[in-house]
């Protein structure tokens, strides 16, 4: 994407918004209560529909490594290294963030294969490759969708994985109102558009579930 002005100021707005909201984004992932767990599984199934599906493609299509982008605290991370992936790299605009997901892996025991660096992934460039490059709970936040999903498929050797909000009449106009109150610009996508966007980056066959609240969608490379 081409840095100008406006992009600078996008993911500028994004990183001011997480890094100021880092406690309350991870205590939703921690879960340190029985009704928080109760009311996220209930009214916020779509978050572990898709932290839940990256195991099933792993075990699927021999998986070992994994490139987490926009990690966040890296909860999905550390979950996805407990159930069956060995590698993972986690990667984040706000380095708050990346700070918060370092000791949360230190103390689930997996540091050792969990790496997580704070760095713009549209800028980000390396000759190492993964199995998988995920971006979940990420193009909510993505101006240009197409060259953020063409820079997922260049590190990934098996399948590029993401999630994408649903437009629906009552609940994205006012999710968009309350996020641009914050500050944080947001953004949502029919079934069609997603279907092209993977098909102008051409990585490989598409796949896609819905989640209630919006789409995952991936594509394996054959």
């Amino acid at each position: 994407m081409p840095i100008t002005n406006d992009a600078t100021r996008h993911d500028e707005q994004v990183t001011t918004y997480f890094d100021t909201h880092v406690a309350a984004y991870d205590a939703f992932y921690e879960e340190r209560s029985a009704f928080g767990r109760w009311f996220n599984r209930t009214f916020r199934k779509a978050v572990y529909i898709r932290r839940d599906e990256v195991p099933v493609l792993a075990k699927r299509y021999g998986c070992k490594t994994l490139l987490d982008v926009g990690c966040g605290s890296g909860r999905n991370t550390i979950f996805w290294a407990n159930h069956g992936l060995e590698r993972l790299y986690g990667v984040d605009l706000s380095a708050e963030m990346i700070e918060t997901a370092r000791q949360v892996a230190q103390q689930a025991g997996v540091a050792s294969r969990c790496r997580f660096d704070q760095l713009d992934f549209m800028k980000f460039d390396s000759n190492e490759k993964w199995d998988i490059v995920a971006a979940c709970g990420v193009f909510d936040y993505v101006r240009d969708a197409e060259t953020f999903l063409r820079q997922m498929a260049k590190f990934a050797d098996r399948i590029i994985y993401a999630s994408f909000p649903g437009w629906t009449l009552v609940r994205s106009p006012l999710r968009k109102i309350r996020y641009a109150l914050r500050g944080c610009p947001t953004h949502f996508y029919r079934r069609r558009a997603i279907e092209g966007l993977f098909a102008a980056v051409g990585f490989g066959e598409l796949g896609m579930k819905s989640t209630g609240s919006g789409y995952l969608a991936w594509a394996v490379k054959g």
